[in-house]
């Protein structure tokens, strides 16, 4: 298995540079097939949400499958980003950190509920593309189920809110009626649509967007029904308005004092009740808007204590999640290891019966030489059943612990000696095929067949060369 996860996310980088890779929905499909096009990568997903920016590819080696993310992401953006930045996760690395991602343990706000349907997503946008094949497949189907169940079997889901069903509920507490309320959305990303999507639910009476991208703003209005506002007519805007939202990537404030109180002055707003919900890292209000009459400002910080209120509940349901996350991840790991011993054993008795008949005819020619006279059919069969049975005895045993083995995590390690012993799609040493060449460290596939802890092995020296 060559399963590799490589992504920034809340934890490792800031707004700007997950903005920098994220991923829009109308690229998506080309940025798939884009991840597909290296040699030796099979299989590509991409989740990007406000939070995270990942890509999840099944190739034929490890490190095939690093490279391509590594070019992939290095590609996102003309300016070079921090290394730090990224995390890379392999193997079985790779199936735990989906699952844990699934299962809301890795989110900013444990227990989100949205994340489940970003991953089906996801998943669907890769099957539609054709970069989904067998492994992401069997994997998404696992974590997907995980999901379900962690939602419907633990109480990590209790209480359980989001910045976005926070801000939301702010906003619906913050007028007397939402239907009769103008709202303005500053931004036009993931979280601005998730925002009117809530709003648009409630029936809010008017629903108005800007950006600093007129085309994204232009987009969005035509995809929610919303209206655009010119970025630079956002103060009178904001000073007609009872709630704005701001969400934009800006690195200072985009809403200053000074001007939201000129443009309160110049609308007749002054005192009037104004909410802004900002859920921009860094601010996008500034501070100082607090000391203007009727205005109210609400952050992240002051969002925290909502976030934090139903904590303790989640949190005892953590380890619950952990031992199905567990649970899910062997789960995997056999379906992966049968896959691979299934076909080996399967090929270690073909060659067994191959070897069986060869020599069989060599027997049958040597005897009938000796004798003077042709075998009958029935001498025929019991040479052909005493050659299979000392087959199937001789190759008993290894299947036997094969299949054992196929609940291990050292697995690989036999499958791929196995292979190796019995020469299935290998070259034996001394041939111009012999792996002393390390293509293995070239990112090619192992000429020896060696996969996991074999090829490690191999690499490193300690292994046959």
């Amino acid at each position: 298995m060559s399963l590799v996860a490589m992504g920034v996310s809340y934890k490792t980088a800031s707004i700007d540079v997950r903005q920098r890779v994220a991923i829009s929905d109308d690229e998506l499909s080309a940025v798939l097939q884009a991840l597909v096009e290296p040699e030796g990568v099979k299989e590509a997903i991409v989740l990007s949400t406000c939070n995270r920016v990942e890509a999840y590819v099944e190739a034929k080696t490890d490190r095939l499958g690093a490279d391509a993310l590594d070019g992939f992401f290095k590609a996102r953006t003309d300016e070079p980003l921090d290394a730090e930045c990224f995390y890379l996760h392999r193997g079985m690395d790779a199936v735990q950190h989906v699952l844990r991602v699934v299962s809301s343990l890795d989110s900013q706000v444990l227990g989100e509920a949205q994340i489940l349907g970003q991953m089906r997503t996801a998943f669907e946008r890769a099957q539609e593309a054709g970069t989904c094949g067998e492994v992401l497949t069997e994997l998404f189907k696992r974590a997907l189920n995980l999901g379900k169940r962690v939602r419907t079997e633990t109480a990590i889901g209790a209480d359980s809110v989001s910045l976005s069903t926070v801000a939301h509920r702010i906003a619906r507490d913050s007028v007397a009626d939402l239907s009769q309320a103008t709202v303005l959305l500053v931004g036009a990303g993931e979280v601005a649509r998730l925002s009117a999507t809530y709003l648009l639910d409630d029936g809010v009476g008017e629903l108005f967007v800007t950006s600093r991208t007129p085309e994204h703003a232009e987009s969005f209005a035509r995809e929610t029904g919303a209206v655009a506002v010119p970025f630079e007519d956002r103060y009178g805007q904001a000073a007609r308005c009872d709630i704005v939202f701001t969400m934009t990537s800006a690195q200072e404030p985009i809403i200053l004092r000074a001007e939201l109180e000129a443009a309160r002055v110049a609308a007749g707003t002054e005192g009037r009740p104004l909410v802004f919900i900002d859920e921009a890292v860094p601010r996008d209000v500034e501070l100082a808007c607090r000391e203007l009459a009727g205005v109210r400002v609400e952050d992240l910080e002051s969002m925290a204590a909502i976030i934090d209120e139903g904590i303790v509940v989640r949190m005892s349901a953590v380890p619950k999640v952990e031992r199905l996350v567990d649970e899910a991840e062997q789960g995997f790991l056999s379906w992966m290891q049968e896959r691979l011993v299934v076909p080996t054993i399967k090929s270690m008795y073909k060659k067994g019966q191959i070897t069986v008949a060869d020599e069989l005819e060599h027997a049958v020619s040597a005897l009938e030489k000796e004798r003077g006279e042709d075998m009958t059919d029935a001498e025929r069969a019991i040479l052909e059943a005493y050659g299979n049975a000392i087959m199937k005895k001789l190759l008993h045993g290894p299947t036997i612990r094969l299949r054992k083995e196929a609940q291990t995590a050292d697995s690989y390690y036999y499958t791929g000696a196995a292979r190796y012993l019995f020469g299935i799609d290998a070259f034996p040493p001394g041939t111009h095929h012999t792996c002393h060449k390390r293509l293995c460290d070239q990112g090619e596939p192992c000429p020896m067949g060696f996969t996991g802890a074999m090829r490690d092995a191999c690499q490193s020296g300690k292994g046959p060369r």
